[in-house]
C-alpha cells in the first residue's frame, strides 16, 4: 500500500493506492493550528504504507513536518518516493529547456492526464494560480500558461485598491449592481474567457481536463464540454510508485 500526499498551497491531500486503485481522498487545511496533531490522528488509523510519495508546492517546512510525522508513525518500513519535474517520463515530454523549473505539480497533472485520457490533452488547474498545459498525442509537451486564480485576483485587487475589501461572494455570469458581486463576477469571467481561448487556439484536438480547487465551478461555468478530475497529481504521484519511470 502506498500513501500519496500532496501539499499545496494551502492543503495538504492524501490518498491510498493499492494494486492501481486510489482510495479515501481526504485533505486538511495545513495552515490551521492543530493541524499536525489532526493529521497524526488521521494517519494512525490507516495500515502502514510501504511507500510515502510526496509532492508539494508550500515552503519546505512544511513537506519535512510531514514526512517526520511519517517516520514517527511507520519507523520500520516506509520509503520516500519524491518526483521531480524531468526531460521525460511515462511518455511524455517536457518542453521546458529546464525541465526542473517546471512546476511539479503541473508536472504530475500532465503525466496523469495523459495516461488516463487518451490523445492529446489539456490539462487547466484551477488553484491558487490557473495554469494551462497542452500534451500533444504523441507526449510533447507543447508548453503552459499561469495567470491568478479567482480567488488570487479578488485579493490582487484588494491590495491595489483604497477601500475596497473582498469576501466569498458567489461567482456568477452576470452583470452586478454591487462592487462585491462585480467583483466576483468579474474575476470569474476573466477566468472562463482565458480558459475558452486556451481551448480554441491551442487545445481543439485535445480532451480538455480540469482539476483543482476551483475546477467544479469553472467547468459549470464554461460553454465548451470538459472533464474534472480534482486528484490528478495524487495519481500522478501513484505513476512514480510503480519505479518505472524514464527520465
Amino acid at each position: 500500500m502506498n500513501l500519496l500526499v500532496d501539499i499545496g498551497n494551502s492543503r495538504l491531500k492524501w490518498a491510498i493506492e493499492r494494486e492501481g486503485d486510489i482510495l479515501n481522498f481526504e485533505a486538511l487545511d495545513y495552515r490551521q493550528e492543530d493541524f499536525l496533531a489532526c493529521l497524526r490522528q488521521r494517519w494512525q488509523a490507516l495500515e502502514a504504507p510501504d511507500q510515502l510519495a510526496l509532492a508539494s508546492v508550500a515552503q519546505p517546512q512544511v513537506a519535512e513536518t510531514v514526512m517526520t510525522l511519517a517516520q514517527s508513525l511507520w519507523p520500520q518500513q516506509l520509503s520516500f518516493v519524491r518526483p521531480h519535474a524531468s526531460r521525460q517520463a511515462f511518455g511524455v515530454v517536457n518542453a521546458y529547456a529546464q525541465a526542473e523549473t517546471l512546476g511539479l505539480d503541473r508536472w504530475l497533472a500532465m503525466l496523469a492526464a495523459y495516461r488516463e485520457y487518451p490523445g492529446g490533452v489539456c490539462v487547466i488547474d484551477c488553484g491558487t494560480a490557473i495554469t494551462v498545459d497542452v500534451v500533444h498525442a504523441d507526449g510533447r509537451h507543447a508548453g503552459g500558461l499561469i495567470c491568478p486564480g479567482l480567488q488570487a485576483m479578488k485579493q490582487a485587487l484588494a491590495v491595489s485598491t483604497a477601500a475596497l475589501t473582498v469576501d466569498g461572494q458567489m461567482n456568477q455570469l452576470d452583470l452586478a449592481a454591487n462592487t462585491r458581486t462585480a467583483i466576483a463576477n468579474g474575476v470569474l469571467l476573466a477566468a472562463v474567457g482565458l480558459i475558452e481561448t486556451v481551448i480554441q487556439r491551442f487545445a481543439a484536438q485535445c480532451h480538455v481536463v480540469l482539476t483543482g480547487g476551483d475546477s467544479r465551478l469553472l467547468a459549470d461555468a464554461l460553454t465548451e464540454s470538459v472533464d474534472v478530475d480534482g486528484h490528478l497529481v495524487l495519481k500522478g504521484l501513484a505513476l512514480y510508485c510503480t519505479g518505472v519511470c524514464s527520465s
